[in-house]
């Protein structure tokens, strides 16, 4: 039986926390920040009003919004405030006077909501209660027209707003038409209220409600078994994957140490195995598949989360006492989750387009085992970093947008940041430039993890490599670390193919035509050997004589070899030289040196002799 992995599920729970997060912190949202300084050129900075306000020269002007479910009443003047900081006794900002008129109707609504506890569980008991309706009147009141709300004639009425001047003013109506209008809209929301919270409305609406979420819930468990069976084939397919994977390092491994454990048949079978059509058809398939698995866990992710919003939006809507937050949810949350669900699946998109992309040019049957495996770990770790690339410019994209989605100025922040980057680039100057040049090494393949190389007069077996540093295996075991900005000038010894530059002094006394000849035989020999032929690419070169020295006679041989077998092949040349030289009788090369030999009797006499 496999397990899901607990890796697998980290990434959705952490994901779903942070919307859920990010979904209450939307919805209590409240007021506006204000993330700029005001550019005010007469030094006034608090000549700013609310956005709900609208100024119309001396006047201002807001909506009266029922506190039931946030809608539009009617609209309400007063004169221009100027200096908010600083209030007259006798001048109220009109968000002030709507705020007000608001709670006067929140109260209103309480008194008419009564006890809904009663009303959903004892529906008999709130029957027996006198039903009353409440009414709303016009009246005059220090001569000003005035909109009150009647609960019972005995009882005294409660005014709810008085028409202004500055109402007048803005209507350009005469009061008692301004206050009728006002009546018909608060008659017609006390009647709706009236209504909403009534026993048989509300009970219903409460069966309603559950039966919401209810399907909320059933929606979610099956959606996340999905998810889970999802999950647990995801992880099949990736042991299956990483198995491959491992596979193919342990080819590469043990090509890595051929060169000193003389193995023959190697190099052939796995260039054979690595650009097997089938086998590249079978990778091919199972990221494929891997992809489609994670792209459909990614929706199912986002179905959940839409399936909580529908569910929340229903629920508030259906609910009287949820109704105040109906027209929250339904604005800044789901402009929320539309501007993340495009941006992860832009990002998405941009993954799947880099990931096949990378395949497509990775697949090259022509290439050899060690050239397939450079190419395949570069385009890996160009994808890799593309795929960051990516992930960095969508989700800066959707910290801006949600930011604006606040009212917070991204510009402040944005400019406060990069004075912070600023900041952090001086200390890390070093560091970057590491990266800078690991990608440029990168782009431009100057070496890669398994080739042999000279740095600085420093030379080893690529043993690591990353974007931030370089790490060489000398002949004596030494692990040499070398960051990548410290890389000028790099000699690879094993890029494509390698080369046996062999030179060998021979006396003079030999006949360099038939020390040639030796040469030239041994080396074919050892061309059309079939252990060595998948090592030797190409027929040796029998350069001829290239020096001549009191030595003897420099020959040089040229022997191209596939990459990282020019020891191998070198060492075997050798002795095979030495072996037909010492049946030929060729003599290698020896100093030659005069002798000088002076008699006590003055006469001087020297003899030459060549050694």
């Amino acid at each position: 039986m496999v397990y899901l992995n607990k890796n697998y599920c980290k990434p959705p729970i952490r994901f779903l926390v942070t919307f859920f997060l990010a979904f209450i912190l939307v919805i209590t949202w409240q007021f506006s920040a204000v993330g700029q300084f005001s550019l005010d050129t007469n030094g006034n900075s608090n000549d700013l009003h609310p956005l709900e306000v609208i100024r119309y020269g001396s006047l201002e002007v807001t909506w009266v919004k029922f506190p039931l479910d946030d809608r539009e009443l009617f609209q309400i003047a007063a004169p221009t405030v100027i200096d908010r900081s600083n209030l007259e006794s006798d001048r109220l900002p009109v968000e002030m006077r709507a705020k007000n008129i608001e709670a006067l109707l929140w109260l209103t609504t309480s008194r008419i909501r009564g006890d809904v506890v009663t009303k959903i569980f004892r529906p008999e008991i709130a029957n027996q209660k006198p039903k009353t309706s409440a009414q709303v009147i016009t009246s005059t009141l220090n001569n000003r027209p005035v909109v009150q709300i009647q609960y019972d004639r005995d009882l005294r009425p409660l005014t709810i707003a008085t028409v202004t001047p500055a109402d007048v003013n803005f209507y350009s109506q005469n009061p008692e038409q301004i206050a009728r209008e006002w009546q018909k809209s608060l008659q017609q929301k006390i009647s709706e209220v009236e209504y909403l919270y009534s026993s048989k409305v509300i009970r219903h609406r409460l069966k309603e409600a559950i039966a919401i979420l209810a399907g909320v819930f059933v929606t979610s468990v099956v959606l996340v078994l999905i998810y889970w069976l999802l999950g647990r084939r995801l992880v099949k397919l990736q042991m299956k994957y990483e198995a491959e994977v491992k596979a193919l390092k342990s080819a590469t491994a043990k090509m890595q140490t051929e060169v000193s454990n003389d193995d023959v048949e190697f190099e052939a079978t796995a260039t054979e195995e690595t650009n097997d059509p089938d086998l590249f058809t079978v990778r091919a398939s199972l990221e494929k598949r891997l992809r489609t698995y994670k792209s459909w866990r990614w929706i199912l992710v986002w179905l959940i989360i839409l399936t909580w919003y529908i569910g929340t939006y229903g629920i508030t809507t259906r609910l009287p006492i949820l109704m105040r937050w109906s027209k929250a949810v339904a604005s800044h949350p789901l402009q929320f989750l539309a501007i993340w669900f495009l941006i992860t699946l832009l990002l998405e998109i941009s993954k799947t387009f880099i990931q096949r992309s990378i395949n497509a040019w990775k697949h090259n049957p022509y290439l050899s085992f060690g050239e397939s495996q450079r190419k395949s770990l570069r385009l890996t770790t160009i994808a890799t970093a593309l795929k960051g690339f990516m992930t960095f410019v969508s989700f800066s994209i959707g910290i801006v947008l949600t930011l604006a989605l606040f009212n917070i100025s991204a510009g402040s922040i944005l400019a406060g940041g990069a004075v912070i980057g600023l900041a952090i680039s001086f200390g890390t100057q070093s560091l970057v430039k590491d990266v800078v040049n690991g990608c440029l090494i990168l782009l431009e393949d100057r070496f890669a993890v398994g080739d042999v190389i000279i740095i600085n007069g420093m030379d080893g077996f690529v043993e690591e490599f990353n974007l931030r540093l370089t790490q060489l295996r000398n002949p004596e075991g030494q692990l040499i670390t070398i960051p990548n900005s410290a890389i000028a000038e790099v000699r690879n010894l094993t890029r494509l193919w390698s080369r046996v530059d062999f030179t060998i002094e021979v006396a003079y006394e030999n006949d360099p035509d038939k020390v040639l000849e030796i040469l030239e035989l041994v080396a074919q020999e050892m061309y059309h050997s079939p252990q060595w032929q998948d090592k030797i690419p190409d027929s040796p070169e029998i350069l001829g004589i290239d020096s001549l020295s009191h030595t003897g006679m420099l020959i040089r041989v040229w022997i191209k070899t596939a990459p990282l077998q020019q020891w191998l092949v070198g060492r075997e040349y050798r002795l095979r030289v030495r072996r037909a030289f010492a049946q030929h009788k060729i003599v290698i090369g020896r100093p030659q040196w005069i002798t000088y030999n002076a008699s006590l009797d003055g006469n001087a006499s020297h003899n030459l002799f060549l050694g």
